[in-house]
């Protein structure tokens, strides 16, 4: 009797383990660019979301800057040693992640990338904007712009990236570049600086951009930091006078559309991009073939378009998404 109830009882035990181990969650870890900025939590949002939904145990960090490339390696390297089911990152840059792509993929973890490349294929997938496609558009809303406002696409613009380096914003440099260079020779680019990945600086570039070029008729600034810090410059300036495209939809530059300050802004999808990396990890997670490059798509912004009610879902995605 005694025998039988021990039985019973490590039965009943065995289960319990058992149904504890089915019940597990997958553990993805998540590691951005930066932890602060307007994009990032938009994508951080993206990505909690499908967490919740998906049945996720995920973990979600990166670093204050996005310049600190050192501490974004240094965070896969934790992650790396705690053994998640799968990684979803976002390299700050195309060269230095490399090695910590190809050890997590040597360690049997798949990497989901998402938002810009890195110089490796040891990944399972990655999802992105076409970046260098944001560039031809951007050339593109340049173009119209200087002919709207000035007569003709001609004249001097300057341009702003974030961070020489990085892949999505060096892909968006050659096509903007390319793309006015082969089809606009009466646009002239006299400068285009780099941030240095750094808060603070744009806004010093464009303020020292409409004093050194008196002639100046455009600017173009790459991403949402530069953007706003831009848009920035110009309200202090109070210039709503020169062709102006912005990348991202960060507060300053809505407000910059909004105000005639900003004649197109180029938009992603990083609610979407966050949420598809974290799916898609689970998915990699269940052995799931997946296609090596996901377009999330880009669709540019006009005042007449926000004024009709057709921007939310690109620039409150937060909103639009907590609303469906």
């Amino acid at each position: 009797m005694i025998k039988k109830s021990l039985l019973a009882l490590f039965l009943i035990y065995a289960v319990g383990i058992n149904t504890a181990v089915c019940a597990a969650k997958p553990r993805i870890a998540a590691i951005m660019k930066s932890s602060e900025s307007e994009y990032w939590q938009i994508v951080m949002d993206g990505a909690k979301v499908a967490g919740e939904e998906l049945g996720v145990d995920l973990s979600i960090q990166g670093p204050v800057a996005e310049s600190d490339i050192a501490k974004q390696i240094a965070m896969v390297e934790n992650a790396i040693s705690r053994n998640p089911d799968a990684i979803v990152l976002a390299p700050s840059a195309s060269d230095p992640l490399v090695p910590v792509i190809e050890k997590a993929a040597a360690a049997g973890i798949p990497m989901i990338l998402i938002d810009s490349g890195a110089n490796t294929d040891k990944y399972v997938s990655f999802l992105s904007s076409d970046n260098e496609k944001i560039g031809v558009l951007a050339a593109e809303e340049m173009a119209a712009a200087l002919k709207k406002k000035y007569g003709k696409a001609a004249g001097k613009i300057a341009c702003i990236t974030f961070l020489s380096g990085a892949s999505s914003l060096e892909l968006r440099k050659k096509g903007f570049d390319e793309t006015i260079q082969e089809k606009y020779p009466e646009i002239e680019i006299v400068d285009f600086r780099d941030a240095q990945g750094k808060i603070g600086i744009a806004i010093n570039i464009a303020q020292d951009y409409l004093t050194r070029y008196k002639d100046l008729k455009g600017i173009f600034a790459s991403n949402q930091p530069t953007g706003d810090e831009m848009v920035r410059a110009l309200d202090i300036a109070n210039n709503n006078k020169l062709a102006v495209i912005v990348v991202d939809a960060g507060p300053n530059e809505v407000w910059g559309v909004e105000n005639g300050f900003v004649d197109a802004m180029i938009v992603q999808k990083p609610w979407l991009m966050g949420y598809m990396g974290v799916e898609y990890a689970l998915k990699a997670i269940k052995g799931e073939t997946l296609p090596k490059f996901v377009n999330t798509g880009i669709v540019s912004i006009t005042r007449e378009m926000i004024e009709q009610g057709l921007a939310e879902e690109y620039i409150d995605p937060v909103a639009f998404h907590d609303k469906e």
